[in-house]
């Protein structure tokens, strides 16, 4: 009976109570031991640790995020290796497990992702997106990434290109 009224989030764990009578309760329950009502809450948890979300150039197709093709300037689809280093933002666990899809590296981070990356190569020739103006485009696909999932309750730490 104690096993059932006891719940451990473990470190690097984070979680939200959620009822089966009114729904999930706000606030983040932090690794440690909580009490539950049996048959009336239950915890969710989530991974708070850093996740990378990558993509492949199209020759490897091996890579978590599938292929990531943009347009270039010229014209020509390019494939391009993109990695993304996030976490979830422990303080919005709510938001994220009523609002958002799961997993969130298949359905979010992967479509923000590839939109950003999408809507700025357009403005480079192929030239310019693999040497001269590369560190340029990362740094700005890192802001629009960040902004767009941090507003999601997803803090980017680090966007490379490999």
């Amino acid at each position: 009976l104690l096993g059932l009224v006891i719940t451990v989030i473990r470190v690097g764990e984070a979680g939200v109570r959620i009822s089966q009578i009114s729904g999930t309760h706000p606030g983040t329950l932090y690794p440690g031991v909580h009490w539950i009502m049996p048959r009336v809450n239950r915890i969710e948890t989530f991974s708070i640790r850093d996740h990378v979300f990558t993509t492949a150039t199209g020759e490897d197709p091996k890579k978590m995020g599938g292929s990531l093709r943009v347009q270039s300037k010229e014209g020509p689809a390019i494939g391009l290796a993109v990695a993304v280093r996030y976490r979830l933002d422990p303080s919005k666990l709510t938001h994220i497990q009523m609002d958002l899809p799961r997993p969130v590296e298949a359905e979010l981070a992967a479509l923000v992702v590839a939109g950003v990356f999408r809507e700025l190569a357009p403005n480079y020739m192929v030239r310019e997106i693999f040497a001269t103006r590369r560190e340029e485009l990362r740094k700005a696909a890192a802001v629009a990434i960040a902004q767009t999932l941090g507003a999601d309750g997803l803090v980017v730490r680090e966007v490379t290109d490999e």
